[in-house]
């Protein structure tokens, strides 16, 4: 009985040991390997999509700092504020204790990221370039807060609902597909580049992007390309900008009317709202189509 009892405290003790050194492991945007002792309980995150996206999973409990414009769901605009874009105080964040910085790959300057490696702040890179890397963002966060099980339900959901939104998109050959532009700015004229998510968007929606081919993110184009392509469907953030393609009538997107508003918060910023902005999206480009098919 003696030896039993010695070799179930020896199993146990064996057990605790382990519990105690186990690690909270997760891969991030640039395949860095971050590894945390417990669950994160101080969070800081420096984007207003990755604020949005630990809400999602229920982890806003975690967040004790976040920057300017993290403004979404409505609770998230009473968290403490370490700056803004370009001018992120590095003594904010130390303040705050953190037991976990989450940073913008594309977004966080890199003095920033160069002070929070110096000081020895555990760091994890979110950088969404596809509705793959969305998911694996938000299994990653799930992990490295704690909240496996909300991020897993969260990310079924997602490719459920992905699948929906698509349902009805034709993805034919090259000259099945509206050419569709995507302005982000106007004072130069910007728009997506090969790199960014929303050409997968619109790719899956059934349209192509006229900029799919152009290297960057965010590159500028000239009003003379657009005028070559002209394409099926503009879309624009605001009414303003879709006031100004109505000086080139010239533009079967105007002849259409196929000059689409979108909300820009539903497509630049990678979360689940995104869907809102996909399934926008998607109609525009079916409808533009069948003008497309109507005028052949």
């Amino acid at each position: 009985m003696l030896k039993r009892y010695c070799n179930c405290l020896c199993l146990f003790t064996l057990f605790a040991v382990h519990a105690a050194y186990a690690t909270v492991d997760a891969r991030d945007a640039e395949g860095r390997v971050v590894s945390l002792h417990k669950p994160a309980q101080r969070v800081i995150a420096l984007a207003p999509h990755i604020v949005e996206n630990l809400y999602s999973i229920d982890a806003q409990s975690s967040i004790v700092g976040a920057v300017q414009y993290s403004d979404y769901p409505e609770p998230a605009r009473e968290i403490p504020r370490v700056g803004g874009v370009g001018s992120m105080s590095l003594e904010k964040i130390v303040a705050l204790q953190p037991d976990l910085v989450i940073l913008w790959g594309s977004g966080t300057p890199p003095g920033l990221r160069s002070g929070i490696e110096r000081l020895g702040l555990p760091y994890f890179i979110d950088e969404v370039r596809s509705l793959a890397d969305l998911k694996h963002s938000l299994q990653a966060l799930g992990t490295l807060t704690g909240r496996i099980s909300q991020a897993e339900q969260i990310t079924a959901e997602l490719q459920s609902s992905i699948a929906q939104v698509t349902a009805n998109a034709r993805t034919g050959g090259k000259s099945e597909r509206p050419e569709v532009f995507l302005q982000l700015w106007n004072q130069p004229l910007q728009s997506i580049g090969k790199d960014h998510l929303l050409n997968e968007v619109i790719e899956r929606c059934g349209g192509r992007s006229i900029t799919d081919s152009i290297i960057g993110l965010a590159p500028l184009v000239s009003m003379e390309r657009v005028l070559a392509d002209d394409p099926a469907l503009i879309i624009v953030e605001n009414h303003q900008q879709s006031l100004h393609w109505k000086s080139y009538p010239q533009l079967q997107a105007i002849k259409n009317d196929h000059v689409a508003v979108i909300d820009p918060d539903l497509l630049h910023r990678p979360t689940l709202r995104l869907l809102q902005g996909m399934q926008i999206i998607c109609e525009h480009v079916n409808a533009s189509r069948r003008d497309v098919s109507a005028s052949d």
